[in-house]
């Protein structure tokens, strides 16, 4: 069975994150928490909470993009190949219809009628 790994999922996040960690100071903000007190740890919290506005909305920006923006493009992609697919069998159907000819599904290249014809390169004799 399949099951989860969560300090796996935690680190792949924490690699796709981490570049912006190190910009924003958060790896001297993670060193010095655990080296404060109660009074430095509110000054830390006070004076990165713009840090960590930031990352949030890093972090909502992924997933939005993520849980709506990407699968909206994937089902409008799959839509129009619906409609292609669609239109087409109908074109084929009404084709036939009013023609009375059926279009062969023959998906090899056709075949040369001039049996007598033999196609050569030239080359140039060195000699």
């Amino acid at each position: 069975m399949f099951s989860f790994n969560f300090e796996k999922i935690r680190e792949f996040f924490m690699k796709l994150i981490r570049p912006s960690l190190y910009m924003g100071g958060v790896d001297y903000f993670l060193k010095a928490w655990h080296e404060a007190d109660a009074k430095e740890r509110g000054i830390l919290i006070g004076v990165f909470a713009p840090t960590f506005l930031s990352l949030a909305g890093l972090l909502f920006s992924i997933v939005y993009f993520v849980l709506f923006i990407l699968p909206s493009i994937l089902f409008r992609l799959l839509g129009w190949g619906l409609l292609a697919a669609l239109f087409g069998a109908g074109g084929k159907y009404c084709f036939e219809y009013f023609t009375g000819k059926q279009i062969s599904q023959d998906t090899q290249a056709p075949q040369n009628k001039d049996s007598e014809v033999i196609d050569v390169q030239y080359t140039e004799n060195k000699s």
